[in-house]
């Protein structure tokens, strides 16, 4: 049986890595995080979810180290609580999707909002229409869309770079901002409420380490490089985030209006460009939506065969293209867009659902690492990972029931999974059983 093979070197595994990360988040998280908090909230929220990140990120490269394997987050939980932990993680996962491919394709309609100054109704239709273009572009199969990933990451780099170049005369006075936010200054008020918010939001910022467990058995030298990916690159997307945010607290203080999803285009009136750098923005928020829709078909597709999702879903058409799974996707993400539109949901809202569901995903992470560890740092980093998700999660209140259900849901397929697999295993012995009477010889097994 074939395997694959141990391409990946220390330098591709950092692009790829880097990738994963840096993508829609850090285009709407820095306005969002100025929607919840005052600019030095939104500062002590950057700062204090990078350091929440780094137990979990030695978790992750712990177990990446030990368990290599496509198995990835479901291989993780079902060495934490056993088989039906695959399960659970489905409908985790599954659950964040539903909610994050809208979310993203708003994100979009907003930037879209400023560069046309479109009312609420016309962002609604240009977000279905993101929707739409994300359907058909993965209808058209994977090689459509490894170009137009391959291009946004690009566009999105150059952009990045281009609004850190053109404002780092914000950069200053953005240090002093977190100076006094991080001293506690008379002259400002904190609400740790606030900061909750902040940090609890852009742990979006911070999703997809994880995801980098579905690649590491192709990592060249793993016992050295595993770790140096991990923390290379999260060093790396960090120093990028944290040089933004301080760039976003000083431009506010300065008055210039970086509030909401499309926040950040108010820096674009300071960076050679203006309005087409608006537009780069919204083909980056397109082909990550293509992204999702992509990961998302897959999940439901291999949930389909599983069983974990109803079966489906675990079709493929004549292309070896997930249809069904892709229909109910574009089905769903805009009845949840023109519901958002309805009851005036806003997109910080299906993020924190999201993110929360990715709070309890990580509580799997870690039993896995608590029990496949040793030594003193097994409890060390467990603690530490415990005590990050524990604020993360204190916040949210009731809303957890949704990943509650989730999971709960989850494990009800599994039970009944299992008990039809008993059912059919039993139905095909009785039917061995009776064949083996009418032959004139015994069955031996």
């Amino acid at each position: 049986m074939r395997k694959l093979e141990k391409t990946i070197t220390l330098r591709r595994g950092l692009g790829l890595a880097i990738c994963m990360l840096v993508g829609t988040g850090i285009l709407a998280l820095p306005g969002l995080a100025l929607d919840a908090g005052s600019p030095y909230e939104a500062v002590l929220g950057w700062f204090l979810i990078a350091l929440i990140a780094v137990p979990l990120i030695q978790i992750c490269a712990r177990l990446g180290l030990k368990f290599p394997s496509t198995a990835g987050l479901a291989g993780y939980a079902e060495e934490a609580v056993g088989p039906w932990g695959g399960y659970a993680v489905s409908y985790l996962v599954g659950g964040s999707f539903f909610f994050g491919l809208p979310a993203v394709a708003l994100i979009g309609s907003e930037y879209m909002k400023q560069l046309f100054s479109l009312s609420e109704s016309g962002a609604v239709i240009f977000a279905v229409l993101l929707i739409t273009l994300m359907f058909i572009s993965n209808l058209a199969g994977m090689r459509a869309i490894s170009i137009i990933n391959y291009a946004a990451l690009a566009v999105l780099f150059l952009l990045t770079g281009l609004l850190i170049i053109f404002n780092l005369d914000f950069f200053g006075s953005g240090l002093e901002v977190a100076s006094e936010a991080l001293r506690g200054s008379e002259n400002i008020n904190l609400d740790l409420g606030n900061i909750w918010k902040v940090a609890a939001l852009l742990f979006w910022a911070f999703l997809g380490w994880e995801n980098l467990s579905f690649s590491l058995g192709e990592i060249k030298e793993p016992e050295k490089n595993v770790p140096l990916l991990y923390w290379l690159s999260f060093a790396l997307v960090t120093s990028i985030y944290i040089v933004l945010a301080l760039i976003i607290a000083g431009a506010s203080v300065a008055g210039v209006p970086l509030q909401g999803a499309a926040g950040l285009s108010g820096l674009v009136l300071f960076t050679p460009g203006g309005s087409l750098l608006i537009w780069l923005m919204v083909i980056v928020i397109a082909a990550n939506a293509c992204s999702w829709n992509f990961t998302a078909s897959r999940l439901l597709y291999a949930g389909g065969r599983t069983g974990a999702f109803p079966g489906a879903f675990g079709k493929l058409s004549k292309r070896n293209i997930p249809v069904s799974s892709l229909v109910g996707l574009y089905v769903l993400s805009i009845l949840l867009i023109l519901g958002t539109y309805i009851f005036k949901i806003p997109v910080s809202t299906m993020m924190l659902l999201v993110n929360q569901n990715f709070v309890f995903l990580y509580a799997f992470i870690i039993l896995a690492y608590w029990k496949t560890e040793t030594g003193r740092q097994k409890w060390v980093f467990s603690v530490l990972a415990l005590l990050s998700l524990g604020f993360l999660i204190s916040g949210f209140t009731w809303k957890i029931v949704y990943p509650v259900f989730l999971i709960g849901f989850g494990y009800y397929r599994f039970i009944g999974k299992r008990s039809l697999d008993k059912t059919n295993k039993q139905g095909k012995e009785i039917i061995v059983r009776e064949d083996a009477q009418e032959l004139p010889y015994p069955i031996r097994h």
